[in-house]
């Protein structure tokens, strides 16, 4: 082995790999910086806005950028165009909130290399970075859950509001309608009148059978999002989701 040289998850040597980070909370990044120094990886930039991301890859140039989503905030495909026009070698990780993650399935057509959960394992980021390193398009296999959840609930609550869908899940949860109204920043009248417009879309008796509908939905897309994270493998490629990667 190479000096310098680090031993991937799989057992195999991985060169050091040259990482800028662009995230504009400071400790994040410091965080993160940390964690993929102490893997054997170079963080060679660090940066708060993306401006200051497009001059630090100049300079600096990374193998990988690690790209939060609070740096590209509403237009991620546009960041991430301008890094691709000026800088065709350079690999690109989005960070996503967990909060964001359902926001994952429009993200992929940006032909990114990997994407990453900020609240998920250390591993994942160090198993995304060699993955996306040697080559292969990642994404973090906690994802996949918040997807198949997701798309479930899309599908049961395609006749509800966003607010509809909303005062849905807190039912499920146990809140009553006065602690969902504050929850909401609602009158608790105007719970109760979207409780009635759901029970009559969704044809559901009462309030203990949505909680039930909601639920039992929402294990069956957890249930599906496990089968699929354990189908595939810390350096799988996600075909359904993700283009076709290269070796």
């Amino acid at each position: 082995m190479a000096v310098g040289e680090l031993i991937s998850s799989a057992g195999t040597a991985v060169p050091p790999t040259a990482v800028a980070i662009a995230n504009r909370h400071e400790i994040a990044s410091a965080g993160l910086g940390a964690l993929l120094e102490a893997g054997g990886h170079r963080v060679v930039a660090r940066c708060s806005c993306e401006s200051d991301l497009l001059h630090s890859v100049e300079t600096s140039r990374p193998d990988i950028i690690i790209l939060a989503d609070n740096i590209v905030c509403q237009e991620p495909a546009k960041t991430v165009l301008q890094l691709r026009a000026r800088y065709r070698s350079v690999a690109i990780i989005l960070m996503l909130d967990e909060h964001d993650a359902v926001t994952a399935a429009g993200l992929v057509s940006l032909g990114v290399e990997g994407i990453l959960l900020s609240a998920g394992r250390a591993r994942s980021v160090i198993d995304c970075v060699e993955s996306v390193y040697r080559g292969r398009r990642w994404i973090d296999p906690d994802l996949l859950c918040h997807l198949a959840v997701a798309e479930q609930r899309t599908q049961n609550g395609t006749c509800l509001t966003c607010r509809e869908a909303e005062i849905a899940q807190f039912v499920s949860r146990g809140l009553s309608n006065k602690e969902i109204a504050r929850e909401l920043n609602l009158c608790e009248g105007t719970v109760k009148m979207h409780l009635h417009h759901i029970y009559e879309r969704l044809h559901l008796s009462g309030r203990t059978h949505l909680a039930r509908r909601w639920l039992e939905d929402a294990e069956m897309a957890s249930l599906k999002g496990r089968r699929n994270k354990e189908a595939i493998g810390s350096d799988a490629v996600i075909g359904a989701r993700f283009a076709a990667g290269h070796t």
